[in-house]
């Protein structure tokens, strides 16, 4: 009848007037464009007339329907992981989202074919194809074949461009597809996928502190910040599971390492006089130097004070501050325990000022309070952002005077004393150091090697208070 709807739907190429075979009788429409009849069939328009006729009948009871398209996607993926090998997923991966059309699986096609039709905001199809990639990328890294098809993966959304030409019965879908791909390799949520190559993939040369390689080469040294580094706040759960499995081996390797390296750093030095004693050499696993590493772990695990180790202090100071009764005692000692290793040629020209202004500036509503966990996780969690991230200094000027002024270690040291006052405060600190990292992550290594330095020296401090394996058997070695 040439009414609007059909003749948009003529326009648009998805039908095409064709006679109805009958005499006498007028022209049809019969659909042309064959995706849209396979997505569009009469199972699902069956369906959809369901719902409106429920919603009329019922409309009190229909609440919005919610596709299963995507959980479709999801189960598919979750399902082929288990059975094929990665060279078959890669390719069933670039045949769907890809090439777009000839997938194997008709089903599995007409769901993403229905998803790129209806998805309001292209930005939200990013989401769901990371978390497609994110179940390939959680599995293959449980069965130890991260390095290569992790690599190709990444590699087949950012470079890879369809074999053959579209044609146009495909177009609309396909073309929309494109799009969408080309906004995800945009996004953060590839970037974080880029970053997780990073730390999947093997060393090729040994790294060290006068390379041209970017900074962001060495995040696989440093699993205390993969949490905040490689996630986002929209990580689907497969990709926090991902990165915790990888965190957690990473860490055990490294703790392992050091704890031996570290018996044999120690034996080497006490056994240094002793010529005809033979020790087998072993691997150095940080970047720093024998007597770099053998000065860090002085300041991490022995003693500092008198006969105090950093973990000492902590615990003295706990037990002064349950007898504190108010907000602002506490803050008053927490000072006094800060500033107490810090050298008083550095101390009293600024920074202990400094730091007196910015306890005094923090929850001053609450000093009268008594002093709870909270008010102890809050107060530690903004003198990390004074200390490592100070929106006052965007170029980081107050941290670097501090490695400058008191060393690496020592102002590693600072910020371990106050991580020690509660377990929960670790991940507080952490992040501060991803920041830190993202801000520099592109940045040739010997050009920021104070960098370096302190995110090994972090690496060993956080190793010998907070790790699974106890280090403090060499206290009594270290001198």
């Amino acid at each position: 009848d040439n009414s609007t709807e059909q003749i948009k739907l003529r326009l648009s190429g998805l039908v095409v007037k064709v006679k109805s075979g009958k005499r006498y009788q007028q022209p049809v429409l019969k659909v042309y464009n064959l995706i849209y009849k396979l997505v569009f069939n009469l199972n699902w328009v069956k369906k959809e007339l369901e719902k409106l006729t429920k919603t009329v009948d019922f409309p009190e009871i229909i609440t919005q329907p919610t596709s299963s398209d995507e959980q479709l996607l999801y189960d598919h993926w979750l399902n082929l992981v288990e059975t094929e090998t990665p060279e078959d997923l890669l390719s069933r991966f670039r045949l769907l989202f890809i090439e777009g059309k000839n997938y194997p699986n008709p089903e599995i096609e007409s769901a993403l074919y229905r998803i790129i039709t209806f998805l309001d905001d292209p930005q939200n199809f990013k989401y769901i194809l990371n978390r497609c990639c994110t179940i390939l990328i959680n599995h293959w890294q449980r069965r130890s074949q991260r390095e290569t098809a992790i690599i190709t993966l990444i590699d087949i959304l950012e470079h890879a461009s369809p074999r053959s030409k579209i044609l146009a019965s495909y177009s609309l879908v396909v073309r929309r597809l494109q799009q969408f791909r080309k906004i995800f390799v945009q996004s953060e949520e590839f970037l974080s996928l880029k970053r997780l190559v990073q730390v999947c993939k093997p060393d090729s040369k040994i790294i060290n502190l006068q390379t041209d390689e970017p900074l962001g080469k060495l995040i696989r040294r440093y699993p205390y910040l993969y949490n905040h580094y490689l996630m986002s706040e929209r990580s689907c759960y497969e990709q926090r599971q991902a990165i915790r499995e990888i965190q957690s081996q990473q860490q055990r390797e490294f703790e392992i390492s050091l704890s031996q390296y570290a018996t044999y750093l120690v034996r080497q030095l006490n056994t240094s006089h002793n010529s005809n004693k033979i020790i087998t050499p072993l691997a150095n696993p940080t970047l720093l130097s024998d007597g770099e590493l053998y000065e860090a772990l002085k300041q991490f695990i022995g003693k500092v004070d008198g006969s105090y180790s950093y973990r000492d202090l902590a615990k003295i100071f706990l037990t002064q501050t349950s007898r504190t009764h108010s907000y602002k005692a506490f803050k008053a000692d927490l000072y006094e325990y800060l500033i107490a290793n810090i050298d008083p040629k550095y101390g009293n020209k600024n920074f202990n000022k400094r730091l007196g202004k910015q306890l005094e500036n923090t929850l001053p509503e609450s000093e009268s309070s008594p002093l709870n966990e909270m008010l102890i996780m809050r107060t530690c969690s903004r003198l990390f952002q004074f200390l490592v991230e100070s929106p006052e200094d965007p170029n980081y000027y107050l941290f670097i005077d501090l490695i400058s002024n008191l060393g690496v270690a020592r102002t590693m040291g600072l910020l371990l004393k106050i991580a020690l006052l509660s377990r929960p405060l670790k991940p507080h600190l952490e992040k501060r150091f991803s920041i830190l990292f993202n801000y520099y992550e592109s940045q040739r290594v010997r050009e920021i090697s104070w960098l370096v330095y302190s995110l090994e020296n972090l690496n060993v401090a956080l190793v010998a208070n907070f790790g699974a394996i106890d280090l403090s058997f060499l206290e009594r070695n270290i001198h």
